[in-house]
């Protein structure tokens, strides 16, 4: 777990160092790798995080439910992120700047509480999962924080004009992911909260999950027409998922 913690912290830090010694950012640089990882992140929650949930024993319907719930309620967190979680930068977002970090803060906590080794089953009962790491879900959140940690980066150095203000909020959304992930592990080994709760909180973050890829997914084909190369690096990025999740 303590390693989880260092790389969600390090995804989230490094690139937005980057930023801050640099004074350009473009998104467009990024677009591929952007399709890539919502893809992954989309294929991975399909084929581990919802079986995984349905196989909880809890009631299908209710999880479908919680499931709904997470996809708006994200729906909602990106009314305030102008997108930022998703790597896209918009330098004259009339949003403040205190939303923008609370609307992240919440997503990113969210998302590191998902690692929580006690969870991810790989299709065996909630209980006999315990110790069992999920590199794949970290390798996709990973992959996920890196353009939003520069493009978030970008647009407080541009609207707070000081790189001090920026690194220091920067910090606040860095270990919001880590926080996540020591909080879920502290319920889920304790008899504070019930299990089924738990596993509620979980299907939340699955809609979240789903949100967040199929949002990349449509606004990387604005105009409804078939680019092959960002439908390639869709199968590509899918298709790591399936290998991830046959070998890891």
């Amino acid at each position: 777990m303590i390693i989880n913690v260092i790389i969600l912290l390090a995804c989230a830090l490094l690139p937005g160092l980057i930023i801050l010694r640099k004074t350009h950012f473009s998104e467009f640089n990024l677009r591929y790798f952007l399709v890539f990882a919502g893809a992954y992140l989309f294929a991975m929650t399909v084929i581990h995080l919802i079986p995984d949930l349905f196989l909880s024993g809890e009631d299908p319907f209710n999880l479908g439910l919680y499931i709904l719930i997470g996809f708006f309620l994200q729906k909602v967190l990106e009314n305030f992120s102008n997108g930022v979680e998703h790597g896209h930068l918009h330098l004259h977002s009339k949003v403040p700047v205190t939303y923008l970090l609370m609307a992240l803060v919440i997503h990113s906590f969210l998302e590191g509480s998902i690692l929580t080794d006690s969870f991810h089953s790989n299709h065996s009962s909630i209980a006999e999962s315990a110790n069992k790491s999920s590199p794949k879900i970290l390798l996709g959140i990973v992959m996920h924080k890196i353009p939003a940690s520069l493009a978030l980066t970008a647009l407080l150095v541009t609207q707070l004009k000081s790189k001090t203000k920026a690194f220091f909020l920067l910090l606040i959304f860095a270990v919001s992911s880590p926080i996540g992930l020591l909080t879920s592990e502290f319920f889920s080994h304790s008899s504070l909260l019930s299990p089924e709760y738990v596993i509620i909180f979980f299907a939340v973050v699955a809609g979240s999950f789903l949100q967040i890829s199929t949002t990349i997914f449509i606004e990387s084909d604005p105009n409804h027409k078939l680019d092959w190369k960002r439908f390639s690096v869709s199968l590509l990025g899918a298709g790591a998922a399936v290998l991830a999740q046959l070998i890891i």
